[in-house]
């Protein structure tokens, strides 16, 4: 009867589809409602601002161009043939995190110039309420065409929205892009609050960081201007000293969940927000998969939440867990797990553990063989992480820096904000600013503040010293800055962009990145720009040059 049904009606929906079908091709607007009778209210132009957020969850997201290629992230598998990673000719126009990336940027940036439009349109909004959501979307522009230009160099410089296909670009020279980004930056500085009653919106602070960030870049390039360093060191230490902001003494409850309401603090300055709402919540955030390795066949570890689902994407490398002092520095402890503890009973390696039981212990110091043969639990050694476990591909110190809580195995779900700009962040641009612009006495001072908050407490019994004090640093490079950065934002920062502004990225991933060194004995400056997507380029009905080697 069921069968007989369900063909009747399928039978009906035919006739229905047969006899009526232009009905069906016709759109209809049933609310009545357009652009231009919502935008220009005060409530359609506020919808309209806020649509600029949600794309920033996949912003920070494209992990495998911000992470992989660097010296502290190297592949998931030492055998992996990941052409972001290994810098060979297969790193080329087709890839698709690139040709993703390239157009999410420009979505984004369309969607921020629909809005800065639709600002010149609105009726009935206060102005000081105007003003601020224009600097919200010029700060968002800024930030979306600083990361196109890093990755792609010359890019279409567009600052009007786009109504229709427009098959005739041109790339801007990327010293005019910087102009402009650094034009609606200091536009948006001038306009912007303090703070915002809605946490999580751009404000005066997010703008000043970022604008410290791009005058701190283009320092750097052939075409910087000679007050760059220094003005990136003033915008620093602006920040540093407002009063707006403080930094949480306690590295670790910055990203402790069992912490209520861990992520708004004084230390954070911007973060891309996410929502228990699951219809709100989108794809989610996956953070907490990132930097894991799989330990779902190791039954007493098996399908947690804590020692979740990994990305399968990037690995940190040996040099990364390398870099910590983890007799004085307190980081290493909030950024990974040295023991992985059973979450069921059950066996492993011939052994029966029960839950709470050490299965796999990474020790600061390595074992001895005779002293991992006297373990009841798997002990790995720093000079192991790159070698298989029961034939599970690297085994490493899991990180615990972005778990969630009571949250099950699976991909993305995450609700948990992600930082893009802190005040430890802060406190080094500043000390890379003025390392920069000659005054290394300042630029040792913020460094060495962020370094007091992360030493541990106390007085080292071995020296009678406090930890803090010998956790500070009499002279600096740029590499003490790029290892402090590790230490402090791993897996918060663009770690790629990081390297390439300072000029350490190829000699850094020759030195510490195990897989891109077997690859390559030198790697080509060409690397530095991604490869415009051949998807655009066969687009565009004028010629739209290639960046040069690809």
């Amino acid at each position: 009867m069921i069968y007989i049904y369900r063909n009747i009606i399928l039978a009906i929906t035919i006739m229905v589809i047969l006899s009526g079908c232009k009905k069906y091709l016709v759109e209809e607007n049933l609310g009545g409602r357009t652009a231009e009778t919502y935008y220009n209210t005060a409530s359609g132009f506020e919808d309209l601002v806020k649509s600029n957020y949600s794309p920033l969850r996949t912003t920070v997201n494209y992990s495998s161009l911000y992470a992989l290629g660097t010296d502290i992230f190297s592949s998931y598998n030492t055998t992996d043939i990941n052409f972001l990673n290994l810098y060979n000719a297969s790193l080329n126009s087709a890839l698709g995190d690139v040709d993703g990336y390239y157009k999410h940027l420009y979505y984004s940036i369309n969607l921020a110039n629909n809005g800065l439009y639709w600002s010149t349109q609105v009726q009935g909004l206060n102005p000081v309420t105007l003003n601020a959501r224009i600097g919200e979307l010029k700060t968002l522009r800024a930030y979306e065409y600083f990361l196109l230009t890093e990755t792609f160099g010359a890019v279409p410089l567009i600052l009007q929205r786009s109504t229709a296909p427009n098959y005739e670009l041109t790339r801007t020279p990327e010293q005019d892009v910087y102009n402009q980004i650094i034009v609606d930056l200091n536009d948006a500085i001038a306009i912007l609050p303090v703070s915002a009653s809605d946490f999580g919106r751009v404000t005066k602070g997010m703008a000043q960081h970022l604008l410290s960030k791009v005058y701190l870049t283009r320092g750097y390039k052939s075409y910087g201007v000679s007050t760059d360093f220094s003005n990136a060191a003033s915008l620093a230490e602006g920040i540093i000293n407002s009063g707006t902001y403080a930094l949480n003494m306690d590295f670790a409850s910055l990203f402790d969940p069992t912490i209520a309401n861990f992520q708004v603090n004084k230390e954070v300055i911007f973060s891309v927000q996410y929502s228990s709402t699951t219809q709100s919540n989108g794809a989610g955030n996956s953070l907490h998969q990132y930097f894991l390795w799989d330990t779902q066949s190791i039954t007493p570890l098996g399908r947690s939440g804590l020692y979740g689902k990994p990305n399968y994407l990037a690995a940190p490398t040996p040099f990364f867990f390398g870099l910590f002092d983890k007799l004085r520095d307190r980081r290493y402890s909030a950024t990974v797990h040295n023991a992985l503890v059973a979450q069921v009973a059950g066996n492993f390696n011939g052994k029966a553990f029960s839950v709470g039981d050490t299965v796999i212990y990474y020790p600061d110091i390595a074992f001895t063989t005779a002293q991992k043969a006297a373990r009841k639990y798997l002990v790995v050694n720093p000079s192991e992480y790159r070698n298989p476990v029961l034939s599970i591909s690297r085994s490493y110190p899991e990180f615990k820096k972005f778990r969630e809580l009571n949250l099950a195995y699976g991909d993305n779900q995450g609700i948990r904000d992600t930082y893009v700009f802190r005040l430890g962040e802060t406190y080094l641009i500043a000390a890379e600013a003025f390392l920069k612009a000659g005054n290394s006495s300042k630029a040792i001072q913020y460094f060495n503040i962020l370094r007091t908050r992360a030493a541990k407490a106390g007085i080292n019994p071995l020296t009678g010293s406090s930890y803090s004090s010998e956790m500070q640093v009499t002279t600096l490079s740029i590499d003490d800055i790029l290892d402090e950065r590790a230490r402090e934002l791993v897996g918060e920062e663009f770690r790629w962009f990081e390297l390439k502004r300072t000029g350490r990225l190829f000699p850094r991933v020759l030195l510490y990145n195990e897989e891109a060194k077997a690859a390559n004995s030198s790697i080509d400056s060409h690397f530095l720009l991604r490869p415009i997507p051949q998807s655009q380029i066969d687009l565009n009905r004028i010629p739209f040059p290639q960046n040069t080697g690809y």
